[in-house]
């Protein structure tokens, strides 16, 4: 099986290989043996800058993102990826990507909520310390009709403004992972059963440390990190797919999918190129 994850950032594709290789040493254990993990980027997107992380929650930005990944989502299918798996906790442009890709679409947040409930009764959630993230994620849960699952103000940030943290954890993760430590232990001590790391970067640093629980008051606790659930969720439900033939997503109602036909017209009226593989640098 491979699995793309679209990483929501522009890679020239002289860096996707090394990126790949990373995604496959930090989570090949995760997955089966048999599964290939690969990186793909966006085809354009503004230089990545600490600074501009607000952007995510400008609806003008959030459009032309959702565009890209929707395009790089089409660009993994084209190379003969199984399942993509949208590493951002928005969920960046997966409904619409799932509305045209004939193969399995996932995002980050939908997937790591539902095995949070499956691990304790009440959730509490760690995320960046940017403009609005607390209320943000807060409202995406929501929507997902699990509101009543989370602990009350249980929605923290990680404790430093994420235009310091985020560059930091490059070269020092355990700084930021302690934060996080300390973050989801004060959460446990409300009322918490799980904690999730309610962003892919947060969550990554957590990966690359071995954050996946802790010990509150002799109580062990799971600290669920999205990526790793994502790319399990996608590899299960594409086994389930092959061996029960059930299509994912639903194509009742509003999920339906546009057929090739309708999809060249539509493309055709808004003046998108019919070959949707993003024009990648070398």
């Amino acid at each position: 099986m491979k699995i793309s994850v679209v990483i929501v950032a522009h890679i020239p594709a002289k860096y996707e290989a090394p990126m790949s290789a990373q995604l496959q040493e930090l989570y090949g254990g995760v997955v089966h043996a048999d599964t290939e993990l690969s990186a793909q980027g966006l085809a354009a997107a503004p230089a990545p800058d600490p600074a501009n992380l607000p952007d995510y929650r400008n609806h003008y930005y959030g459009m032309l993102l959702e565009n890209a990944v929707v395009q790089s989502v089409l660009a993994a299918e084209q190379a003969g990826a199984d399942a993509v798996v949208v590493n951002c906790f928005d969920d960046p442009g997966v409904r619409a990507a799932r509305s045209v890709a004939t193969i399995a679409v996932f995002g980050i947040c939908e997937p790591s909520l539902h095995i949070a409930c499956q691990l304790g009764r009440t959730i509490g959630a760690l995320v960046p310390d940017l403009p609005g993230q607390v209320g943000y994620v807060r409202q995406q849960i929501a929507d997902h009709g699990l509101g009543d699952r989370l602990l009350p103000g249980g929605v923290r940030t990680e404790g430093k403004p994420f235009v310091e943290s985020q560059p930091e954890s490059d070269t020092h993760p355990e700084a930021m992972a302690e934060r996080l430590r300390h973050g989801a232990k004060g959460l446990v001590r409300d009322g918490a059963d799980v904690v999730l790391v309610a962003c892919g970067g947060l969550g990554g640093v957590c990966d690359r440390v071995g954050l996946h629980h802790l010990t509150v008051d002799e109580r062990l606790v799971p600290m669920v990190t999205p990526l790793p659930v994502a790319l399990k969720h996608a590899e299960a439900m594409v086994e389930l797919q092959r061996a029960q033939g059930f299509p994912i997503p639903s194509q009742a109602h509003d999920g339906f999918r546009l057929s090739p036909e309708d999809r060249a017209r539509i493309q055709d009226g808004f003046g998108v190129p019919c070959n949707n593989a993003p024009q990648v640098e070398e």
